[in-house]
C-alpha cells in the first residue's frame, strides 16, 4: 500500500511545481478540466482519493497525519457531492477567475510542501 502513497505524493508535488512555475496554463488546464469532469466525478474523485489515502496510512510513520488528510479528502468529496449552496460552482470560480497568481502560487506551495511531507513519510 505504500505505492499509493508514493502516487498521491508524487502527483500533488508535480501539481505544486507546475502552479508555482506556469500559473497561468496551471489554471486554464486546471479549468478545462473541472469543466469536462463536472462536480459529482470531482467530489468522487477527491472521495476516493481520501479512502485510498486512509487505507495506505497503516504501514507509514506518520499514519495519524496521513489519516487525517484522508478524512478531510472524503469531507471535500462528500460536500462537492450534496454541494450546499453552490459551493462546487463558487470555489471553482474563486480559483480560476478570483484568485491572484500569487495566491495560486501560494496554494502550488503547500501542494508541494504536502506532497513531499507525504513522500518522506511513505
Amino acid at each position: 500500500m505504500e505505492w499509493i502513497i508514493w502516487l498521491i505524493s508524487l502527483v500533488w508535488i508535480a501539481a505544486g511545481c507546475l502552479a508555482i512555475l506556469h500559473t497561468a496554463q496551471t489554471r486554464e488546464r486546471t479549468g478545462k478540466l473541472l469543466t469536462r469532469a463536472g462536480r459529482i466525478p470531482m467530489g468522487a474523485a477527491a472521495a476516493i482519493i481520501g479512502v485510498l489515502l486512509m487505507i495506505a496510512s497503516r504501514g507509514s510513520l506518520q499514519a495519524g497525519f496521513i489519516v487525517t488528510l484522508g478524512l478531510l479528502a472524503i469531507i471535500k468529496g462528500i460536500v462537492f457531492l450534496w454541494n450546499p449552496g453552490g459551493i462546487y460552482e463558487r470555489t471553482t470560480q474563486w480559483y480560476l477567475v478570483e484568485a491572484s497568481d500569487q495566491t495560486c502560487r501560494f496554494l502550488g506551495i503547500i501542494a508541494l510542501i504536502l506532497g513531499t511531507a507525504l513522500l518522506s513519510w511513505a
